[in-house]
Order: C-alpha cells, then sequence, then structure tokens
C-alpha cells in the first residue's frame, strides 16, 4: 500500500470549507501516480513501451469531506488483475484516524498505438505490489441508464482540461457533471463509467436523468456517443 499525507488546502475547498470531490478525486489520481514513480512501473516506463492505464470506472463513497487545514492521509492498493483490467482501492483518512472515503476503481491496459486493450505482461504485473481488497459494498463497472435523460449544459473542451494522455482529464468529466447538480446536494457516492475520450475542442451534451435520490448526467459527443455517465448518490436534493 502507497500512502501519502497533507493539509486539506483553501484551493481545495467549497463555501462550506469543505473538501471538494474533484479535488479529493485529484488526491486519488495523484497517490496512483506518486505510487508509480516511486516503484518499478513508472510513467516513463509504460510510455516507452506504448501501453498506458486507462481508467475505466470510480465508485466513490464519502462518510464525510475533509475540513479546512485537517491533516489526512491518502492510500492506494491495486488487489487484483484479471485479464487487461486492473483494480485498485483508495481510502482517504480523517485526522480523528477514521477512514472518511472510500474508493474503487478499474483500469483497462490500452495499446497507444492501436487503442486496444492489451493484457499486462508477467513483468509489468510483478511490479506492482498486491494487497488486500477493500472491504465496501461495490457496484457493478458499468451504470444502468434511468431514462433519456432532458439536455442539461452544453460545454466546449478547454486546453487547460487536457492531461498527459492528451485527453480531458479523468476529474474534467465530474467537474461538469456538478454543474447540474441541485443547490446545496449532499453527494453520499459517486459512480463514474468512461466510455470515450474527449479532445481539446470538443462539444459535450450533458443530459440530465433523476430519480429518487439519484443524479444521472450522461456526457455526450454531438454525434450522441457517449462519453462518460457520471451518477451521484444524494443525502437531499434542494431546489
Amino acid at each position: 500500500m502507497y500512502t501519502y499525507e497533507m493539509n486539506a488546502g483553501y484551493s481545495d475547498m467549497d463555501e462550506s470549507l469543505q473538501m471538494t470531490i474533484p479535488a479529493i478525486l485529484d488526491c486519488f489520481q495523484d497517490a496512483a501516480i506518486f505510487e508509480a514513480q516511486n516503484g518499478k512501473i513508472t510513467v516513463e516506463y509504460l510510455y516507452d513501451r506504448q501501453i498506458a492505464w486507462l481508467l475505466s470506472s470510480w465508485q466513490i463513497v464519502i462518510e464525510r469531506r475533509p475540513r479546512l487545514n485537517e491533516r489526512i492521509r491518502i492510500a492506494t492498493v491495486p488487489y487484483e488483475f484479471r485479464g487487461f483490467l486492473g483494480y485498485r482501492n483508495f481510502t482517504l483518512t480523517g485526522e480523528d484516524g477514521r477512514i472518511i472515503v472510500k474508493g474503487a476503481s478499474i483500469w483497462t491496459l490500452i495499446d497507444t498505438n492501436k487503442l486496444l486493450p492489451v493484457k499486462p505482461t508477467q513483468e509489468l504485473i510483478n511490479g506492482y505490489q498486491i494487497g488486500e481488497k477493500l472491504d465496501m459494498n461495490y457496484a457493478p463497472r458499468k451504470i444502468a441508464l434511468l431514462g433519456d435523460g432532458a439536455e442539461a449544459e452544453r460545454f466546449q473542451v478547454r486546453k487547460y482540461q487536457i492531461d498527459s494522455n492528451r485527453h480531458m482529464n479523468n476529474v474534467e468529466y465530474v467537474k461538469l457533471a456538478m454543474e447540474t447538480l441541485p443547490k446545496e446536494a449532499s453527494i453520499k457516492e459517486l459512480r463514474v463509467e468512461y466510455k470515450k475520450a474527449a479532445h481539446a475542442g470538443d462539444e459535450i451534451m450533458a443530459q440530465v436523468a433523476v430519480m429518487d435520490n439519484k443524479h444521472q448526467v450522461v456526457l455526450k459527443a454531438s454525434d450522441k456517443e457517449i462519453y462518460a455517465i457520471v451518477e451521484f448518490t444524494l443525502a437531499k436534493i434542494v431546489d
């Protein structure tokens, strides 16, 4: 397991002085990269072999969010490889020593030249320290659509949203989807299923469907292909 600690900074807070969901996801993304760069399977190792791990899905369960200046510990551990998929958990522990956010993620190993999934070599698998699977209620990788939904927003992908894989960063999809949430919505769980990468200049249409405490956002391209499905489980909805 790889861990690092930090103080929850003001730049990561929302108006309630709690860490935002995107900031929490940034912490988890960074943990995976820090582990890689301090181990054998670095980003450069993958680039040299024309392969990359692309995120297929997130499941984030939130008990509470860190407060301003709270000392927090972020941890991550890969726990399984299956075919071309890799499975990784994340936790965020508050200064009281309790885990306050749990995360499950599934990653697909891609041949960056052919843009097709590829099975990891034994050398690559041996480069990771496999740990125990986190105890949590795991949701399916695929998200069942609630319905067609109504168009809520249109966005254009900006250059600053592009990461080293030359497409829109995973967290940016969540940021766009959050623009459609009701005011003061309290998020207890987040699920994301990634289907297609968006690039600078692409237009993204957000379609929203709501059922009970589920707020589901389908982010689509102009040709109606789906970039990502983002589903929030809300503790309450305030119009």
